[in-house]
Parts: C-alpha cells; sequence; structure tokens
C-alpha cells in the first residue's frame, strides 16, 4: 500500500486515530493530487472502500499488544506446566551461544573409588563415594547459579526422571534414616554446599547450588557429589546409561550455558572402565579386518615352476607358505587358506 493510502475513521496499530477521507481532502486541494499523481502514479483521491483492509476478529487486540505478549508468554507457561516431558527435553537441547564458559576439572582421589577414562569419556565411580569437582567460569560473574542433575544419555529414555531404586530409597535401608526426607528420592547429593536447594519439577530431580567467589588462593568453585544408587539397580537406571548436567543460570532461572559428563555409578570401576574401553577399540579392529578381507585377492593361481637347486625349490615353498600364512592372520580366514598351506606342506620334501 502507498505511503499516502489512509483508512477511513479506524484505528492503527499504535491505537491512534487518523484521518477520514473529508478529513483528507480538506488537507490537499486538487493541485497536490495531480503533482503526487504524476510524482508516483495511481488517481487520486483513493476510494478507500475498495481497499482490503484486514480486520481482527477481535478490535480490541488492536490496542492491546502488551497485553497480548502476556498472553501468549501465560499460554506458553501453561503448557509447559500441563506437559510433563517438556523441562526434561527442554533441557537437553542446543542452546544458544552463551559469553559464558563453564569448565570442570577432577580434584585429587583417583583410584579404587572413582576412576575416569579419556578413551569412553565416562566417569566410573562406586556407590556412597564423593566425587571432587572443581567449576570454572568466565566471566566470573557472582550472583549466579548452577543446577546439578543427573540424566538418562540415550534419547529414547531422555523423557524419564532417574530416581533412587526402591531397595536404596527404602527406609529400611540405614543411610535414609539419617538422611532429609527432601533428598531420599535423589541420585546426586552435594555433600561440601549445605545451602543447596533439592528441586523437583515435573518429577525430574536437581540440585540447584548458589555459587560465590573463589577462596582465597583458590581458583575454582570446590562441588563434591556423593551418589546414592548405582546404574545396575533393576527399578531405578535399570542398566541405562547416564550423564551429568551442570547448567549455569542466573537468578531468574534463565540457562547460560551447560557441560554434561557421562557417569556410571558401579561396585567396580576399573573392570566397568576397562570393559567399556574395550568395546570402543573392537569395533575399529572389525572395520579394519572386514575392510582387509573385501580386499584380499581370493583367486587361485596354479603356478608350475622348474627350481635348480633343492635349496632354491625348498625356498620357493617356503615363500609361498609364509606369504599366505600371513594373509590368513592378516584377514582372520585360516579356513579359506588351510587347504593351500597344507597342499605346500605335503609337497614339501
Amino acid at each position: 500500500m502507498p505511503w499516502f493510502a489512509i483508512e477511513p475513521k479506524t484505528t492503527n496499530m499504535l491505537g491512534t486515530n487518523v484521518c477520514s477521507d473529508s478529513q483528507e481532502s480538506a488537507l490537499m486541494d486538487d493541485e497536490t493530487y495531480k503533482d503526487i499523481e504524476k510524482t508516483f502514479g495511481g488517481v487520486l483521491p483513493l476510494d478507500v472502500t475498495k481497499l482490503e483492509i484486514p480486520v481482527e476478529e477481535n478490535p480490541d487486540h488492536l490496542n492491546s499488544t502488551s497485553s497480548n505478549v502476556d498472553n501468549i508468554l501465560k499460554r506458553h507457561y501453561k503448557e509447559e506446566e500441563e506437559d510433563d516431558n517438556h523441562y526434561y527435553i527442554n533441557l537437553c537441547k542446543d542452546f544458544m551461544i552463551s559469553p559464558f564458559n563453564l569448565c570442570f576439572t577432577f580434584g585429587d582421589g583417583s583410584g579404587q573409588d572413582w576412576v575416569y577414562s579419556e578413551t569412553s569419556k565416562k566417569m566410573y565411580i562406586k556407590m556412597e563415594k564423593v566425587l571432587p569437582l572443581r567449576f570454572t567460569w568466565e566471566p566470573s560473574t557472582t550472583g549466579l547459579f548452577l543446577r546439578t542433575e543427573l540424566a538418562f544419555l540415550m534419547d529414547e529414555h531422555k523423557s524419564e526422571p532417574v530416581r533412587r531404586c526402591y531397595n536404596h530409597m527404602a527406609m529400611t535401608n540405614c543411610v535414609n534414616q539419617t538422611m532429609i526426607p527432601d533428598k531420599i528420592k535423589h541420585v546426586v547429593h552435594c555433600v561440601n554446599h549445605p545451602e543447596s536447594l533439592y528441586d523437583e519439577k515435573n518429577e525430574h530431580l536437581s540440585i540447584l547450588t548458589p555459587l560465590y567467589a573463589a577462596e582465597a588462593g583458590a581458583q575454582y568453585f570446590p562441588m563434591c557429589l556423593k551418589f546414592f544408587c548405582k546404574n545396575s539397580c533393576q527399578s531405578g537406571m535399570n542398566r541405562r546409561a547416564t550423564e551429568l548436567i551442570f547448567t549455569l543460570e542466573d537468578q531468574s532461572k534463565n540457562t547460560l550455558t551447560r557441560c554434561t559428563l557421562p557417569i556410571r555409578i558401579c561396585s567396580c570401576p576399573k573392570r566397568d572402565k576397562s570393559k567399556d574401553e574395550t568395546e570402543c577399540t573392537e569395533p575399529v579392529k572389525r572395520r579394519m579386518l572386514t575392510s582387509n578381507m573385501s580386499s584380499a585377492d581370493k583367486h587361485v593361481y596354479k603356478v608350475e615352476l622348474n627350481v635348480v637347486g633343492k635349496e632354491n625349490y625348498l625356498a620357493v615353498y617356503k615363500y609361498a607358505y609364509d606369504i599366505m600364512a600371513g594373509q590368513a592372520a592378516k584377514t582372520g580366514q585360516h579356513e579359506f587358506y588351510k587347504p593351500y598351506l597344507d597342499d605346500i606342506l605335503n609337497k614339501t620334501p
């Protein structure tokens, strides 16, 4: 619509009245109309009754832009509360690039209680043992919070909350008898910050810890975690892979950035670490073996030679035997090469 098309006695998006066509005529004479027609084209004055002006079903909507935004937000949060899975699915989605850089390192104590694998990029720890972490964030703004949550790693389980199994959560368990009731369902506990809040939203459990400036002489924020259930427990994690999600939040609980740590709570960290590392390397070996097998020439060639000298004759047979034996070991196809290797042995005097 050209800039000079004026609506008759209606309210624009800013809530201010515009001129009617009678007022429009009073503002411009015939000469002005002709100048505008010559410059921009068209025929003036416009017949506003022929203009297709979109009309809102609710006219009051035009005068209540801010209230409309509020209503949209209310509907959004209402839908979020009604959807049990929304909270966690949102948590695991990629977030926008943040100026904050949240990092952590491990404290002292690796050994029998816990061990980290560089191969599988996973932490292995015994139940009820302390995992010491050291957090840093840049810029080192104050008034922030760190949310710690144990979540399932695989996409098909992400919407399910991670809680302790029935056996470990039972009140007959001596550990629970001295535990604050709000903490009993939580697998993860923070043991060095009593001001931490144990939060629950849509059955998903997390710990919210206020971050403060590093102590004098320290360059990090210490966080000591304990775990009160195992990944192998049937009525709890039920052998499903898990990860710790650390989320940096502001005072309004807005997500600033996050980082993750795959973790397994088990009885023998070193054994499970070794098993996972083997599983990580075996597929690579299998792929190499398959590649070698597929590229090997399996066509059988018949060779008839007259060799001078017994020593040279035996050397030819030995060379042929060594080549095929090496190929059998390289490809793993021992059964394929065995008849030909046996034939050389039978012909060797």
